[in-house]
């Protein structure tokens, strides 16, 4: 039931960017992916590994270079949604992609980056040690 209110409210939204896209002076560049990577935090929220991949894969890339902290929140966010698809070495390989910006620029995304280690662990899969790894050799 809040999965779909959610993803109901989330279409009216897109409709809404849509709408504001028919003015592109308006918009930055990387709007659209913006909104995709929004979407997907709401499907990580919502437990929804698959469709918070899909959606999450789109962003980080077309946020510009000097968004690297954004880019390491939205890059961590892409690996949790990987290890909650059952998807371990995507989420391993994602996690040790922004392993080194999540030390340098942003707090929340080493938090989250441990997340996907304990799911890894879980999950009994390889991975989680290398990322532990990359935290502490570039803290």
């Amino acid at each position: 039931m809040v999965g779909g209110c959610c993803r109901n409210l989330l279409g009216e939204a897109e409709e809404l960017v849509k709408s504001a896209a028919e003015r592109p002076d308006d918009e930055p560049p990387w709007g659209g992916s913006w909104f995709l990577m929004q979407r997907g935090m709401a499907e990580l929220e919502l437990g929804d590994g698959r469709r918070a991949v899909a959606l999450l894969g789109q962003g980080p890339s077309g946020l510009p270079e000097p968004y690297r902290r954004d880019r390491a929140w939205f890059g961590t966010c892409l690996a949790r949604a990987h290890a909650i698809a059952g998807e371990a070495g995507a989420a391993a390989e994602t996690a040790l992609g922004v392993a080194p910006d999540a030390v340098a620029v942003n707090t929340y995304a080493i938090r989250e980056l441990r997340k996907v280690v304990r799911l890894l662990d879980r999950m009994r899969a390889p991975g989680a040690r290398d990322i532990e790894e990359a935290l502490s050799m570039s803290a």
